[in-house]
């Protein structure tokens, strides 16, 4: 088996691979024999694996074949990715190093006289060796198994020492006090409600990276003590181990107030004001742009508390404000936290609703699984098991990514990653699916890992490690290759017409039904194609329906009408599906709303029908959004009507009826299309809380 430690193999190396090692590694990626095109130009595939080895991009591949292959290197693009090989740069690295291992490994690897002679005369540019950061761990740690074996085995899960997160100069002290003296001691306790803010916690003296925001922790409890949940581990052997694990855990909350995240994952309302110092038991004010209470700066802060303290400071702040303007609950805020699965049971009984906030979050989005440990399977079981909330572990939010997605980019042990894998319900769906950047789940994880790589290269390893248990586990699952479907209609494709006959790309059935676009999103519909996942161009079918033109299949070829659409779209979205508020307000590529592609372009039916689906508490977030320059949709649209009276003012002087009926009606159009807006509540110039507030 390879070892991912394996540098990109040389350029030498690459062009001494003989003929039979080069099938070999198409055996390797297509062990079942499945993929397309596989006797395209099989004379010259063996170079052109070659080629693919030594990193060689696909013009580059274009310029080695010119002499005797003719084709572009979008042919060869399309002809890897046929034969399962990936695309992406970063995967193409992962696979490149596996498969040489492989061959490498199997064979005494002796050079081929006709591969070396096969080597391309012109200077490619250096690139030199590309090994994976330096390992922490011990020498024989196991390595994870390559995802292209066809029986894979599961290395043992690697032992941490207890101390192994913690400083080298304060290791000796940790284990003094924390695992020489009995747990009773590291009670904290007072006869008041409080303690003094300037009293020092027995978590933060040990790391000056723990301390608290004030220069010291405020610890807060009540006549029981704090500390007193974690005497149940007095009779076990890892009870100082497991103390001391969430010492490390321990991290103060951060706020982001200019990109608008909590801890990182937690959207809100960007007010420009960090609230990373307010504690709640001050009894702050709410903030009037993002509506933080003391509420939510109880969940954030929750890990430096007791349990005890934490159900006796919800009682306290049941008359505070618990929803902030984005729609977050407490849950959402606590979510982030990274606590234990203890203060959830507390909140719990509150009986939240679990609802989303505007971003489309629910609070499994935002889940940190630093506290959780090996309980965070059980505690998304438990998710799973309640009816009312089982959709939770599938739900996308405005960037089109589930919770799912946002789990797998935290670091977790090894062997968790496919026990979380196992929980959630069409796990291999959900990691091929794409985000409305067109990113993958490897994608998302790898980019994960590079942000958190300067702050820990350990976790850099966890997550890297997890990509690996990703990729196996796709592998393994059954992949139903969706070539045509809802994209490719709202594109303008028909399938294949000839001889008065016309064959449906998708249940490829003759004459079984015509080639409008609506019965082919009948029949795209009734064959299970996805009808709200972005491609790769992180475009919805949604999207791509109200951006896109199309013709009607008439000899004229006439442009579509917008009540053609508008019955398009509905049929697209319909009134009673469940999922209809993902689809409604996803992201397209551009980072632009539905709402705002709809509103610019004129179709005044397809509005109308948005706003009539969109919950009420929402609607005036939705007409009041803004581009990412921070043009709202009124501003647009005034901009659009300006431009359709000077065509309208052309089409009078150069005689262009034609034109001049065309614009006529976009303007009116686009005039009912404000009209509509206005009444909902749209503003030319929406302050920061009226984009995104929500009730």
């Amino acid at each position: 088996m390879a070892s991912p430690n394996l540098p990109l193999p040389s350029r030498e190396q690459c062009y001494a691979l003989s003929d039979e090692q080069c099938r070999r590694i198409q055996g390797y990626r297509d062990p079942e024999g499945i993929r397309t095109n596989p006797e395209w130009e099989v004379e010259y595939q063996p170079e052109l694996i070659r080629h693919y080895m030594n990193m060689l991009s696909f013009k580059q591949i274009e310029d080695a074949m010119k002499t005797r292959l003719e084709w572009s290197y979008k042919t060869y693009q399309n002809r890897y990715r046929d034969w399962r090989f990936p695309l992406d740069r970063f995967e193409r690295e992962h696979v490149v190093r596996e498969l040489f291992g492989l061959i490498t490994s199997q064979d005494n690897y002796v050079p081929s006289p006709g591969a070396l002679s096969a080597m391309p005369q012109q200077r490619l540019p250096a690139r030199p060796l590309q090994p994976l950061p330096q390992q922490h761990s011990p020498p024989n740690r196991p390595q994870p198994p390559t995802p292209y074996m066809p029986t894979p085995t599961r290395p043992a899960p690697q032992i941490i020492p207890h101390d192994f997160f913690l400083p080298s100069h304060v290791k000796q002290e940790v284990q003094q006090e924390v695992f020489d003296r009995p747990l009773s001691r590291l009670s904290v306790s007072t006869t008041g409600t409080y303690a003094s803010g300037s009293t020092q916690s027995s978590r933060a003296r040990y790391n000056d990276a723990y301390s608290s925001h004030r220069g010291s922790v405020a610890t807060i409890a009540t006549t029981n003590s704090s500390m007193s949940n974690f005497s149940h581990y007095n009779n076990s052997p890892y009870a100082s181990s497991q103390y001391s694990m969430q010492i490390c855990q321990f991290r103060q909350p951060v706020h982001e107030p200019i990109s608008g995240y909590w801890n990182g994952v937690l959207r809100v309302i960007p007010c420009k004001i960090n609230h990373s110092h307010l504690i709640w038991h001050e009894l702050f004010d709410s903030c009037s742009t993002c509506g933080f209470s003391p509420w939510h700066s109880l969940m954030v802060h929750a890990h430096s508390i007791g349990v005890d303290t934490f159900g006796t400071a919800m009682t306290m702040l049941r008359d505070t404000s618990r929803i902030d303007f984005a729609g977050n609950c407490p849950i959402h805020y606590l979510m982030s936290a990274g606590v234990g699965i203890e203060y959830f049971s507390s909140l719990f009984q509150l009986k939240d609703n679990l609802p989303r906030n505007v971003f489309g979050q629910n609070p499994l989005h935002v889940l940190n699984p630093a506290g959780l440990g090996e309980q965070l399977t059980g505690f998304l079981g438990w998710f799973k098991d309640r009816g009312e909330t089982h959709g939770l572990l599938i739900q996308r939010d405005i960037n089109y990514r589930t919770p799912l997605h946002a789990l797998l980019q935290h670091p977790l042990e090894q062997e968790m990653y496919r026990r979380v894998l196992d929980v959630f319900p069409f796990a291999p769906q959900q990691l091929r699916a794409l985000d409305t950047k067109g990113r993958n789940t490897v994608r998302m994880m790898h980019e994960a890992s590079l942000k958190i790589k300067s702050e820990s290269s350990l976790d850099f390893e966890k997550i890297q490690a997890g990509i690996s248990e990703v990729q196996i586990y796709i592998s393994q699952s059954p992949q139903n290759i969706q070539r045509y479907g809802f994209h490719d209609i709202a594109r303008g494709a028909r399938g294949l017409s000839y001889a008065g006959y016309y064959q449906c790309s998708i249940c490829n059935g003759i004459n079984a039904h015509s080639n409008s676009y609506l019965d082919q999103m009948i029949c795209a519909c009734a064959n299970d194609r996805d009808i709200y996942g972005p491609d790769e161009t992180g475009m919805t079918p949604a999207h791509a329906l109200v951006a896109l033109s199309r013709c009607n299949n008439d000899d004229e070829r006439t442009p579509e009408s917008p009540s053609q659409t508008a019955q398009l779209f509905k049929f697209l979205i319909p009134g009673d599906d469940p999922r209809q508020a993902e689809a409604l307000h996803a992201l397209g590529p551009e980072g632009n709303s539905l709402m705002f592609n709809v509103a610019t372009r004129g179709f005044d039916e397809i509005l109308e029908y948005i706003l009539h689906l969109t919950h009420q508490g929402r609607r005036k977030a939705a007409v009041n959004f803004c581009t990412v320059n921070g043009v709202s949709i009124l501003e647009e649209m005034q901009k659009k009507i300006e431009d359709t009276s000077n065509q309208i003012h052309i089409a009078n002087v150069t005689g262009n009826s034609r034109l001049k009926i065309t614009m006529v009606d976009m303007g009116r159009r686009l005039v009912k299309c404000r009209t509509l807006l206005r009444r909902a509540g749209a503003e030319p110039k929406p302050s920061i809380t009226t984009r995104w507030r929500i009730s």
